[in-house]
């Protein structure tokens, strides 16, 4: 009887381990990998606001780091603009489309990230303020980046737009808070 009752014991118990292991497996797939910087659009200002996006990275190729991939899928899903939810909640995005990574490097917590013409192209003040700050926040990624320098085609960015908007090189990320223009 002794047997019997241990045998059920063991099995409920196993049981229990597969179900306990198969909904871990399932949350973490569902987990987001990327945080984004979305544009709220409010009668006379605008702000940032993170979303967060399971967009797979790729994993880093010989020699990269895992941020370079993370980094280049997001600032790709910023020019891609919001999805059809982000899109009902009021969001949206100044990074033009075309906006494509020609190429990423981390050294030493310095994001370099050098981004195609698109990235300069229309828009006024509010729209290039908010494309910097879109790019900037999204590339800052705690624990492995501490400072984004901006490239277009290879050159470094010190000013963007008709207005000549300044651009810190390379930027550090405020302590708190995030921008409101």
């Amino acid at each position: 009887m002794r047997t019997v009752v241990l045998r059920v014991a063991g099995l409920a118990l196993l049981l229990l381990l597969a179900l306990f292991a198969t909904l871990t497996v399932r949350t973490l797939t569902r987990l987001p990998d990327v945080t984004l910087y979305l544009i709220r659009s409010e009668p006379t200002s605008f702000t940032l606001e993170p979303v967060y996006r399971r967009l797979r990275p790729q994993p880093a190729t010989a020699g990269g780091h895992p941020s370079e991939a993370a980094v280049r899928v997001a600032i790709e899903a910023l020019a891609a603009g919001p999805d059809a939810d982000e899109q009902r909640r009021g969001l949206g995005s100044e990074v033009p489309t075309g906006t494509e990574v020609r190429a990423i490097r981390l050294d030493d917590g310095v994001l370099t990230l050098d981004l195609s013409a698109d990235f300069e192209s229309g828009g006024g003040t509010a729209s290039m303020l908010g494309r910097l700050h879109q790019v900037h926040y999204t590339a800052a990624r705690p624990g492995a980046v501490e400072a984004v320098r901006l490239l277009v085609e290879g050159e470094p960015l010190s000013a963007l737009g008709g207005e000549g908007i300044m651009v810190e090189q390379p930027w550090l990320p405020p302590e708190q808070g995030l921008p409101r223009w």
